[in-house]
């Protein structure tokens, strides 16, 4: 797809200036510190995670012309900055910067895959490897000698350039590496993930070299993000393991929980974040004990009372709706409602909740919707909790 000219300009003037929401964004730090630190706050936090993806079908514009084109990317997000602010203030609304967005792709710039980019939706990671021996042979290059992220770092200058040609008003994220993901779902971005499943499930051991491949890469590669200022310690590690929803608790406890520790003796952070999809049920007890979570991301698809019954008091949670709960046109339904007014009832109290989506916030999410759950909270999340639902 050919690039946009440079002068192209698709929403006009696109400058944004965040001194009018300081109040605004040192009232929602306040919030969220004192949540997370399993107080209560004056009300429960709402938190949305958005994206390129979200906005992209909020705005009218081709996904596959987002992800190909880091031009359009600085214009869509200052836009969504924008009604963040002004519309939706929720108290995920602290982001103070813009950056490049490559998409889905990190394993393939990171191990050399190809990367298809089929038209209208975003790019996605053609599996590299057919069998776990082709895996655990894999050398991903240093990141100083990669060429697919030299790329990807020249794409992330032609968004610096554009915001700074537009007049952005607002930092630009610098990109110097991939963060991939954890072990398992490293794996299974490489590797057809039946085939790894059924490795789980009936030859283990044989799993472990290709594992053990893929956390060395993790590692090279985070390593450039995190220990870049220096440390450890760090502040944070943010891990994003989508597939072990689709392990057991046992399988979970003896293949990956290994890796988690060994990512939290390398680089000793006071926070360590888990985003999951789910159903992850299975495995709160084990995330809110020996996995040393900090704070985790239930997923839309996890029951919130398991996580609450696991790990309520000792790991900071976010979630209690789905995407689906919100999807359609208009406002905030009353089955919707009803929801989340129990998701607060039952994990709000003490502190520790930020009510939100799990997961990312998809295309297709009503924004009517999420103003008014941020309209909701404020008007019934406010602590004192009642031990009735409004």
């Amino acid at each position: 797809m050919a690039a946009r000219p440079a002068n192209a300009v698709q929403f006009g003037p696109v400058g944004f200036d965040l001194n009018p929401y300081r109040d605004d964004i040192a009232d929602r730090h306040r919030r969220l510190r004192t949540a997370e630190s399993f107080r209560e706050p004056d009300r429960v936090p709402v938190c949305f995670a958005l994206s390129g993806s979200f906005y992209c079908a909020m705005f009218g514009v081709d996904i596959g012309e987002y992800y190909a084109e880091p031009e359009l990317q600085v214009e869509v997000q200052l836009k969504g900055l924008d009604w963040e602010y002004r519309e939706l203030r929720a108290d995920s609304c602290t982001r103070e910067s813009i950056g490049y967005e490559p998409g889905p792709i990190q394993e393939a710039v990171v191990f050399g895959a190809t990367i298809e980019r089929p038209a209208g939706t975003s790019p996605r990671i053609v599996p590299l490897c057919a069998t776990l021996d082709e895996v655990r042979a894999l050398v991903a290059p240093p990141p100083a000698d990669n060429p697919r992220l030299r790329a990807e770092i020249a794409r992330a200058e032609r968004f610096r350039r554009t915001a700074e040609r537009l007049g952005a008003g607002v930092p630009v994220d610098v990109l110097t590496t991939m963060a991939i993901h954890p072990p398992l779902s490293c794996l299974c971005a490489i590797m057809d993930a039946t085939a790894v499943y059924e490795a789980v499930a009936e030859e283990p051991e044989r799993l472990r070299p290709a594992l053990e491949a893929c956390f060395s890469a993790y590692l090279a590669y985070t390593d450039r993000w995190l220990l870049a200022a220096g440390g450890p310690p760090v502040e944070a590690v943010w891990l994003a393991d989508d597939n072990i929803a689709s392990v057991s608790a046992d399988a979970f406890r003896a293949l990956e929980m290994p890796f988690y520790r060994r990512i939290a003796d390398h680089y000793r952070p006071r926070e360590f974040h888990l985003h999951t999809d789910g159903p992850n049920d299975q495995h709160f007890r084990a995330l809110a004990g020996d996995a040393g979570v900090t704070h985790m991301d239930i997923g839309g698809f996890s029951s919130l009372a398991a996580a609450v019954r696991e790990m309520k008091g000792r790991v900071y949670l976010h979630g209690g709706l789905n995407c689906k709960d919100l999807y359609g046109p208009g406002g905030l339904t009353l089955a919707a409602r009803r929801k989340a007014l129990d998701a607060i009832t039952l994990a709000a109290p003490g502190g520790g909740f930020e009510l939100a989506i799990g997961g990312e916030t998809y295309a297709g999410v009503s924004p009517q919707a999420m103003c008014d759950l941020v309209r909701l909270a404020d008007e019934h999340g406010r602590y004192p909790i009642p031990t009735v639902p409004a």
